[in-house]
C-alpha cells in the first residue's frame, strides 16, 4: 500500500536536508521524501493521502536507555508504594495489598514492590524492624527509588543467609541503626544475596510484562531502544514476542556482566549468556551489546558514585565497582568480539575511569566499536574531549536531571558535549521514570540553566544519532528514500510551538515498518 503525506513539517533529520514538503511510503519502506508535486507523482493516483493540517511528522524516536521488562513487571506485577509515603504509610498499603493477594506476580511467598524514598528530617525510617511486626513470616523485599538499593525483613535476611555479624565488603553495604544491628536497608551489592534469593517470575509473566512496555513505548512515539539490562529472561521475553510477530519495535539488547542485580544471575551465568547470544538475537532484536556498571547512583539515602579527589585528578575508588584493569580487560575482550560496551557511569570517576579503560583498549585493538557512557551526567573538565577523540558514545537521560527532586540539575552539560563534537544520544532510563516519555527530556536540553542545546540537536540525538550509535543508520534514524518507514506523527510542529510547550508533546500515529502500532 502507498500512502502520501502532505501539508505539514515533515523533519527528515537529514543534515544535508533537515525538512521537506511530503513523504511518500511503500509498504514497510520510504519511497519518496521531497517536494508536494513529485510526491504525488511518485505515490501515482491511487496512494492514500494523509492531510497532516500543519502537524509534524519525525522519524522514530530512539530511547538510548530503557528497561522494558523490568519496567513492565515494576508497573503491572509489582506492589506499588505511593511516593514519598512514610515508614507507617508503606507497612499500610503492603498489608491491604497483600491482604488482597497483590503481592507479585507468581513469585512464590515473597512481597516485591517498591519505590522507597529516603524519609525526610524528622521522620521514621522504613527498616527491618516495621517490616518485622507487619511480615514476621513472609519474606519482603522493597526497592528504592535509585532501583540501586532495597529494604528486607529479616525472613528476607534469613533466607539470603545474611547475619547479625556480617559485613558486605567493597561494592556493597548492610546498613545497621546507632545500635550496630542490622536496618535492614541493603545498599549497592550488598542487594544480591537477597536477589539471589527471590525466585524469577514465570515466563508469561515477563512477556506480558514486555508487550506492555512495548505499546507504552508506541504511545511516546519510540520505534528503537537500547534495552539496557537484558537478563536471560528479558531475553527470552523478547524473542517469544518477536517469534509470534508481536514486537514491532528495534531492540539493541545490552547483555549484563556481573551484575547480579541487573543481569537476574551469578557472574558465570551472565559470561555465558553473553557468549551465547546468538541464540537471542531475532529479526527486531540485535544481541550485539553488553552493559557494564562501574559504579553506583547520585542520590540518598548513601550516595553511592565514584568521584573525584577536591583537584580532579585521582579517581575516589570507594564505590568504584570495577576497577580500571578489569574494565579494560572486559571492554578489549568484547570489543575484540564486535560488541559495543555500554557503561553505567554516575560520577566523573567513573566517566574516567571508563575513558582510561577505553583508551587502553583502543591502544590494544586499534579503532574499533563505538562503546557507550550511559549516563554521562558528571564529567570532569579534562575529559569532555576524550568522547570524541575516542569515538565514545555519551548516553545522556535528561528524563532524570530536569526532574527537581532529583536534585542534578548541574549535570547533563548538553552544550559542552556538543562544543567538543561527541556524539550524543538521549535516553529515559525508564524503570526510574514514570514512563518513557522523552519530550520532557527534550524540553530540558533545550532549557539546561547553563548548557542548552537547540532544537535540532536534541532531535537528532533522538533519532539519526541513536540509529548511528546502534550500527543502523543505513536503515533508519532519517527519513530518507530506501530506510524503513519508522516515523511519527505528532500533534504540533515543534519549531513553530514556545519551548515550554515541547513537553506536552502528543504523539497521534506511530509507524514501524509502514504498520502502524499506535494511533491516537
Amino acid at each position: 500500500m502507498t500512502t502520501l503525506y502532505r501539508n505539514g513539517t515533515i523533519y527528515t533529520a537529514d543534515p544535508a536536508r533537515p525538512f521537506a514538503e511530503a513523504m511518500v511510503i511503500d509498504g514497510a519502506r520510504i519511497a519518496f521524501v521531497g517536494d508536494s508535486a513529485e510526491a504525488r507523482e511518485r505515490a501515482g493516483g491511487s496512494a492514500e493521502t494523509i492531510d497532516l493540517a500543519g502537524r509534524m511528522v519525525m522519524p522514530g524516536l530512539h530511547d538510548a536507555h530503557t528497561h522494558l521488562v523490568s519496567s513492565g513487571v515494576k508497573h503491572r506485577f509489582e506492589q506499588r508504594l505511593t511516593p514519598g509515603a512514610s515508614a507507617a504509610e508503606i507497612v499500610r498499603e503492603l498489608r491491604e495489598e497483600h491482604a488482597a493477594g497483590r503481592r507479585g506476580a507468581g513469585c512464590c511467598e515473597w512481597v516485591v514492590g517498591g519505590e522507597v524514598f529516603p524519609a525526610p528530617p524528622g521522620r521514621e525510617r522504613l527498616g527491618r524492624r516495621q517490616l518485622d511486626e507487619a511480615f514476621p513470616d513472609v519474606p519482603v523485599y522493597l526497592y528504592d527509588y535509585s532501583i540501586h538499593h532495597g529494604v528486607v525483613n529479616s525472613r528476607a535476611l534469613e533466607r539470603a543467609g545474611i547475619d547479625e555479624g556480617d559485613e558486605y565488603g567493597h561494592g556493597g553495604l548492610y546498613r545497621r541503626d546507632e545500635e550496630g544491628a542490622l536496618t535492614g536497608e541493603l545498599i549497592e551489592e550488598a542487594t544480591w544475596p537477597v536477589l539471589r534469593s527471590i525466585p524469577h517470575y514465570p515466563p508469561q509473566v515477563y512477556r506480558d510484562a514486555l508487550e506492555w512496555a512495548v505499546g507504552v513505548c508506541h504511545s511516546h512515539g519510540i520505534t528503537s531502544v537500547q534495552e539496557a539490562s537484558a537478563a536471560r529472561p528479558v531475553l527470552e521475553a523478547y524473542r517469544a514476542l518477536d517469534e509470534t510477530g508481536r514486537l514491532h519495535l528495534n531492540v539493541a539488547a545490552h547483555l549484563v556482566w556481573r551484575n547480579e542485580a541487573f543481569g537476574m544471575a551469578r557472574p558465570d551465568e551472565l559470561e555465558e549468556a553473553i557468549a551465547q547470544r546468538d541464540r537471542w538475537a531475532s529479526e527486531h532484536v540485535d544481541t550485539r551489546f553488553v552493559k557494564i556498571w562501574i559504579d553506583g547512583a547520585p542520590l540518598p539515602p548513601v550516595p553511592t558514585h565514584a568521584t573525584l579527589s577536591e583537584d580532579g585528578r585521582e579517581v575516589d575508588g570507594s564505590w568504584l565497582l570495577v576497577a580500571e584493569d578489569e574494565l579494560a580487560e572486559a571492554i578489549g575482550r568484547f570489543d575484540a568480539e564486535g560488541l559495543t560496551v555500554k557503561v553505567h557511569c554516575a560520577g566523573e570517576g567513573a566517566v574516567r575511569t571508563c575513558l582510561n579503560a577505553v583508551e587502553r583498549v583502543r591502544e590494544e585493538n586499534g579503532p574499533g566499536v563505538r562503546h557507550e557512557v550511559a549516563h554521562a551526567g558528571f564529567v570532569s573538565e579534562r575529559d569532555y574531549g576524550r568522547f570524541s577523540s575516542l569515538d565514545v558514545t555519551a548516553e545522556m537521560s535528561p528524563a532524570l536531571w530536569h526532574i527537581p527532586e532529583y536534585g542534578l540539575g548541574a549535570g547533563f552539560r548538553f552544550a559542552a558535549m556538543r562544543d567538543h563534537d561527541v556524539r550524543m544520544t538521549i535516553g529515559s532510563d525508564w524503570i526510574i521514570t514514570s514512563d518513557p516519555n522523552l519530550f520532557p527530556g527534550i524540553q530540558g536540553a533545550l532549557q539546561h540553566a547553563t548548557h542548552p542545546i537547540d532544537l535540532h540537536a536534541a532531535l537528532q540525538a533522538v533519532t539519526r544519532v541513536g540509529a548511528e550509535a546502534v550500527g543502523r543508520l543505513h536503515e533508519r534514524g532519517t527519513l530518507e528514500a530506501g530506510k524503513r518507514a519508522d516515523f511519527v506523527v505528532l500533534d504540533r510542529d515543534l519549531f513553530a510551538v514556545a519551548e515550554d510547550e515541547i513537553g506536552a508533546t502528543e504523539v497521534l500515529e506511530t509507524v514501524v515498518g509502514g504498520r502502524t502500532v499506535y494511533s491516537a
